[in-house]
């Protein structure tokens, strides 16, 4: 055999084998999936975010029992410089007086923290995360539990933090706060998976 065959040999497997990992990339089969079925989707509403108050919203969704997964889809509106400000966003679960909340801001950031009765804990502090869509883009949080206190969180389909939270028990919420100047949020969907 041929040094030219070998080579030529090696390169037609290289392609070969290039175009079979790109096929299994587009094919979607190692795409993270949502835990159990989908039992709830519906759409939400905007919201108007004034300077310097936090506001949570709790929805009529209970937090399912078991393990589950809850994705929110949200994008800022509106404000006064028409472009991404300092405002943040969110998906809440539990109560009032305990509850694990993950907000993203336009401006690239993000924050997760959980609130119990005695204090809250800042899981991530407000940093910058490449997955953050800026500005007037969507962005989508995804959130899953499973056992009970195993979290696990993605932003726009890409993870970012898993972790041992307390059992948040309640209902669904929407967190929305802005910095700076009044804008509005548009909470879009809120989809809910359960095992």
């Amino acid at each position: 055999m041929s040094f030219q065959r070998v080579l030529r040999g090696g390169f037609v497997l290289l392609v070969a084998g290039t175009a079979v990992i790109i096929l299994l990339i587009l094919s979607g089969i190692h795409d993270p999936k949502p835990i159990g079925a989908l039992v709830g989707e519906r759409p939400l509403f905007s919201q108007n975010v004034t300077p310097q108050t936090p506001r949570i919203t709790w929805l009529e969704e209970a937090i399912p029992d078991g393990s589950y997964s809850v994705r929110l889809t949200a994008v800022q509106e509106a404000g006064i410089t028409g472009r991404g400000m300092d405002v943040g966003y969110g998906l809440v679960l539990g109560s009032d007086e305990a509850h694990v909340a993950v907000a993203v801001s336009p401006l690239g950031y993000l924050s997760v923290w959980q609130k119990t009765d005695q204090k809250t804990d800042i899981i991530l502090p407000w940093q910058p995360w490449p997955h953050v869509q800026r500005d007037m883009a969507s962005n989508e949080i995804w959130l899953d539990v499973a056992d009970g206190n195993q979290l696990t969180i993605r932003i726009n389909r890409e993870w970012l933090w898993t972790g041992e939270i307390d059992q948040p028990s309640g209902q669904i919420g929407l967190v929305a706060e802005s910095l700076g100047e009044t804008a509005v949020v548009n909470f879009q969907t809120l989809e809910i998976f359960e095992e």
